[in-house]
């Protein structure tokens, strides 16, 4: 990070330089006076090109790590144009600094900006500074695109991106037509005189032996990456990595990153696989002791973000042998719905909503990837909760969450299993609340509602589960508790209905009625839960000794 805001300085300070020339020539020189004092300096010489030489050779390595190819456009476009970028500084540099260096030639727009009009190069210097400008536009996005200044200021940047490379090239024209038929373009005329050919063949000697050795050294870090993996997948064996729905088989030594994106899976991550983001993290759940510790890096933005033990770095986890994982942000294909069966018409079933009832209020209060990952976890705890009870989503929006019970035609404990979803639930949300935070002002406020008739099923879509939707009087009911629980302020709403298919006395802190032409519905309000489940929390249902340790812990 330290070497590349160094190079990315270095050219937008060039950059500026090159700017001043709309102003006039002689401004240019005395920017180009303070670049040269600054930079050929011993201090400046040392940082600017011991920055060059680590970000090349952490570009090397990061080619090197790398398993596979198939990136994001952006990220293809950014190395591209980093390996680009060194093509064309080096005959840049070798006009400049070495020769300076080797025959005490000034770096002075008036020869520099002189002599590439007068062999007709300028457009190679138009085009120089185009891809390590780019390139580090697109790094500084990666790095900082999360953060809340980065945003703010992303239409300044974008501005300052824009047109500070344009200003330049118009600079430099504008310098270059100042010179034109001046004597002060005699320097360069003297330059491109057969007197001095033996210096710029030495210049050019030196510019075409740099250039071998930097594809030397670019073909040798591509060759070892190959061998590497050629031993790889010989000896090391292939690790089974399983997402939810799909199992891939890749060589030991791979990311979970680098298998999602070898097999096409959707996977997010925004700073293209650097620890930075956590945006790629995976929560593991199987094949724990498959997978080695946490490095620095990963540590640091898992502490940042308060992750559990199981939740890990996609982009740097690489398993030693089989292991489980599902992807916590979603991205492309979200896969919250379970497989429902798939069979339509109308029979009886119990509606369950839950209701994100403050989401508002957190969406004022925190940073939208912030409640992005809220609502993520909210999500998934909620889903697992709903699986394991035997029930099937049928949609899942910001903030609120539907399942049917009964749709394996099971009616008869369909009620049962909708309470003891209920149950968990509430687990659920308390664990989540407890992680949140202690304040009111964190906590999730929720309403369960639960409700017992009869609806049409069907699926709707052709995507993979697809959307199980019911209509009729269990879900118009539903609604209206909805609106009441929400009135009322209560977290919990269960029909009559329910208690009775399952067999239970009701919970209740207050009770309603509710008028319809298909008969009267008496609502049970409560702030709990009719069956407790302490056990369960966001990640399922914990055994009686761990309970009693997170309760030990005061978790």
């Amino acid at each position: 990070m330290a070497s590349g805001l160094v190079l990315f300085f270095y050219i937008s300070a060039h950059l500026i330089n090159h700017a001043l020339g709309l102003v006039s020539l002689d401004a240019a020189e005395a920017g180009m006076s303070i670049a040269v004092e600054v930079w050929y300096s011993v201090p400046g010489t040392i940082l600017l090109y011991g920055a060059a030489t680590v970000h090349f050779l952490m570009a090397l390595l990061a080619i090197y790590e790398r398993r596979t190819f198939r990136l994001p456009p952006l990220e293809i476009i950014r190395i591209a144009l980093g390996f680009t970028m060194p093509i064309l500084l080096i005959g840049h540099a070798a006009g400049t600094r070495l020769a300076y260096d080797m025959y005490g030639l000034s770096s002075d727009y008036t020869r520099v900006v002189g002599v590439l009009w007068a062999s007709g190069q300028q457009g190679w210097q138009l085009g120089l500074m185009a891809p390590g400008w780019i390139h580090g536009c697109l790094g500084l996005n990666f790095a900082f695109g999360r953060r809340q200044w980065f945003r703010q200021l992303r239409p300044v940047l974008f501005a300052i991106a824009l047109l500070l490379p344009v200003f330049s090239g118009l600079g430099f024209i504008a310098m270059g037509r100042e010179l034109a038929g001046t004597p002060r373009s005699a320097a360069a005329q003297e330059y491109l005189s057969p007197a001095n050919t033996e210096q710029r063949l030495a210049i050019a000697q030196w510019k075409d032996n740099l250039l071998n050795w930097y594809f030397s050294i670019i073909f040798a870090a591509f060759m070892a990456r190959e061998i590497r993996n050629l031993i790889e997948r010989r000896a090391k064996g292939l690790v089974q990595v399983t997402y939810p729905g799909q199992t891939v088989s890749i060589p030991r030594g791979w990311s979970v990153l680098e298998a999602s994106r070898s097999f096409h899976l959707p996977h997010a991550s925004m700073c293209g696989g650097r620890a930075r983001c956590s945006t790629c993290r995976i929560r593991v759940t199987a094949g724990q002791e498959h997978c080695p510790p946490p490095a620095k890096d990963e540590q640091d933005t898992l502490t940042r973000i308060n992750a559990p033990a199981e939740v890990r770095l996609a982009c740097q986890l690489r398993p030693q042998g089989n292991v489980s994982v599902i992807p916590i942000v979603r991205t492309a294909r979200p896969v919250y719905r379970a497989t429902a069966p798939r069979r339509s018409g109308e029979h009886d079933v119990v509606v369950l909503y839950c209701d994100f009832r403050n989401r508002a209020d957190f969406a004022s209060d925190h940073l939208p990837q912030d409640l992005l990952h809220i609502l993520t976890v909210y999500v998934d705890g909620l889903s697992q909760a709903i699986r394991a009870a035997g029930g099937a989503l049928s949609y899942v929006e910001s903030d609120s969450v539907c399942a049917l019970f009964g749709l394996d035609g099971a009616g008869e404990v369909c009620a049962q299993r909708a309470l003891d979803a209920v149950g968990a639930v509430e687990g659920v949300i308390a664990d989540l609340n407890n992680r949140l935070g202690r304040r009111e002002s964190d906590r999730l406020k929720i309403s369960v509602v639960v409700h017992s008739g009869h609806a049409a099923i069907g699926e709707i879509g052709s995507s993979e589960p697809p959307m199980v939707l019911a209509i009729g009087e269990a879900v118009d009911v539903a609604n209206e508790m909805r609106k009441l629980a929400a009135e009322r302020d209560r977290a919990f709403a269960i029909s009559e209905q329910v208690y009775q298919a399952a067999g239970l006395i009701p919970v209740h802190d207050d009770e309603a009625v509710l008028h319809r032409p298909e008969g009267i519905t008496t609502v049970f309000l409560s702030d709990a839960a009719p069956i407790a489940s302490p056990a369960w929390t966001l990640h399922g249902k914990v055994n009686r000794a761990a309970l009693l340790r997170r309760l030990w812990a005061g978790g």
